[in-house]
């Protein structure tokens, strides 16, 4: 049975707890070093953090959704080289355990770890989130759509925490980026996690140097 609209909506929702909040994925990084202060700069920043989701998140989601192997899984778990990153990967999956069981009674007894433990890779957001809604009855281009959307709502979320940006702000910015996520969205079609690239060096590094700052706000 697929998923409804209201049910997406409830999983797009900011108060699902899973932890996306406590990550800023580089950005606050990016803000203490001086690559991000402006409007116009942060507009950039997540243009192109879009555009690399597109690249490499969304062919893998379209790899876990059709052919999940135990390959794939490898794939995935060696190519998250940021050492934070791959950390807030791991937490976000906890996160979503907590709550799979109250989100969808019917898969408590299927055993997804065990899926990760017998392909020898560490439990990460990305395939679990893609494994668990498409046994749900979720689409793949639900299952994209929503992972796009969450991830770029954190990361604006995290510019406003961070006094980059005011409120109002934050929704313009969003309701434009999300304009062109269609766009995204074609371009992941039919590529495959063979195709998955990351282009952006520089948003890696600003991962890399967060546990360098001093004081933060956020966990990467």
């Amino acid at each position: 049975m697929a998923l409804t609209s209201i049910q997406m909506m409830h999983l797009a929702d900011s108060a699902l707890p899973v932890g996306g909040f406590a990550f800023s994925s580089g950005l606050e990084a990016a803000v203490k070093c001086g690559m991000v202060r402006t409007r116009p700069e942060l507009v950039r920043y997540l243009k192109s953090c879009v555009e690399q989701w597109g690249r490499f998140e969304l062919p893998f989601i379209e790899q876990f959704f059709r052919e999940p192997g135990a390959d794939v899984f490898i794939r995935y778990d060696r190519m998250m080289l940021a050492a934070p990153m791959r950390k807030a990967s791991i937490a976000q999956a906890r996160g979503w355990f907590r709550v799979l069981a109250d989100l969808f009674p019917t898969l408590g007894n299927f055993d997804f770890k065990r899926l990760f433990r017998e392909a020898g890779s560490a439990v990460h957001y990305l395939p679990l989130l893609t494994l668990c809604l498409k046994e749900a009855g979720a689409s793949e281009a639900q299952v994209k759509e929503l992972y796009l959307f969450t991830l770029l709502r954190d990361q604006i979320s995290a510019a406003v925490r961070l006094g980059l940006i005011g409120p109002s702000a934050a929704q313009s910015i969003q309701s434009e980026l999300e304009q062109g996520m269609g766009a995204v969205l074609t371009a992941s079609g039919n590529s495959g996690e063979n195709e998955a690239q990351r282009f952006t060096p520089m948003l890696e590094i600003t991962q890399m140097l967060h546990p360098s700052l001093y004081i933060k706000l956020f966990q990467n």
